[in-house]
């Protein structure tokens, strides 16, 4: 079972994972910058205080949000009550189970959308008997669902450590995001499934009470030259390719929802009756699509928003699987 999604069949259009059907237009000369500055030890902290110019100055530059939550996992987690709403992103019970004292799942209500009144209710009790961490997604994995922010977010955060992955708020849009700022919550964020290159690893937390953390433990020369190549030609377009791209994908977004797929973001979930056959059978169409398994649901499969005619095939082929 793919615990991520993905394929290495070129023969099918990819809808399995969530990542900007557009790319940049310099990327060419990226990966020119990055053959050229390949023979170098890249220090981090060469192009971090550029970076910090634009991003803000509680941010640390990571290899992608993975290995923030590597870091997560091994110390902010240690030997304490880890929170995660489900259903969510694979990952964080993973990184939970290094060192946490205990995982605490919550259910879904609804059989889909996360819990958060429990969720928030249980972390706050176990914070009253040593350290307490709720992890969560926003947009949320695999629905797309931009959650609402929460009154009793800064109450919270007073008593808990919240880890909270933005890796694809990129694709929500600025208006409706949360407007985060407390020195006890860890933002997680992703540029690369924004830029159509996730096998290009860059990305940041934002942080003020363990940003010196994530300094510390974060692995040396980990974004490697084309990681650090992406970063120095992310800081000189500075937004232009992201607006661009996402006012196509939001406008494709309205053709799913002929379909039951609602989503703030650039993917979704539809209901079928046995999702492992649903994605067998559209991948005989040349559609792959991620089977929601890993989340718990089976009876879900989950398409990112794709380029039109690329969305077409997928709307054909829906038809023709799903009754």
């Amino acid at each position: 079972m793919e615990f991520h999604g993905g394929t290495m069949d070129e023969s099918v259009i990819d809808f399995s994972i969530s990542v900007n059907p557009y790319i940049p237009a310099w990327k060419d000369r990226l990966f020119k910058r990055c053959a050229e500055i390949s023979n170098k030890y890249l220090y981090v902290e060469w192009i971090e205080e550029r970076f910090k110019e634009k991003f803000g100055k509680d941010t640390v530059i990571l290899a992608g949000a993975t290995e923030a939550f590597q870091i997560v996992g091994f110390t902010i987690m240690n030997d304490a009550n880890v929170v995660i709403p489900l259903p969510s992103y694979g990952e964080y019970e993973r990184i939970a189970s290094y060192t946490a004292k205990r995982v605490f799942k919550v259910p879904p209500k609804n059989e889909i959308d996360l819990d958060l009144d429990s969720a928030f209710d249980l972390a706050k009790n176990l914070s009253n008997n040593g350290k307490s961490v709720i992890i969560l997604g926003n947009p949320s994995n695999p629905t797309g669902k931009y959650l609402k922010m929460r009154d009793d977010l800064e109450d919270l955060a007073n008593k808990v450590t919240i880890v909270l992955d933005e890796a694809f708020v990129d694709f929500v849009d600025e208006k409706s995001r949360w407007n985060v700022d407390h020195p006890n919550i860890i933002v997680v964020r992703s540029f690369t499934k924004s830029y159509g290159m996730p096998g290009v690893r860059a990305g940041y937390v934002k942080t003020e009470n363990f940003k010196k953390h994530f300094e510390k433990y974060r692995s040396p020369w980990a974004l490697g030259s084309c990681g650090y190549a992406f970063v120095e030609f992310l800081i000189e377009d500075d937004g232009t390719f992201l607006l661009k791209s996402m006012q196509s994908i939001k406008a494709e977004s309205k053709k799913f929802e002929n379909f039951g797929i609602f989503t703030d973001a650039n993917f979704g979930v539809l209901k079928v009756k046995n999702a492992h056959e649903a994605q067998k059978n559209l991948d005989k169409l040349g559609i792959h699509v991620r089977n929601c398994e890993s989340f718990g649901l089976y009876d879900r499969i989950r398409v990112s928003i794709r380029k039109p005619e690329e969305n077409e095939r997928l709307f054909e082929s829906l038809r023709k699987v799903i009754k």
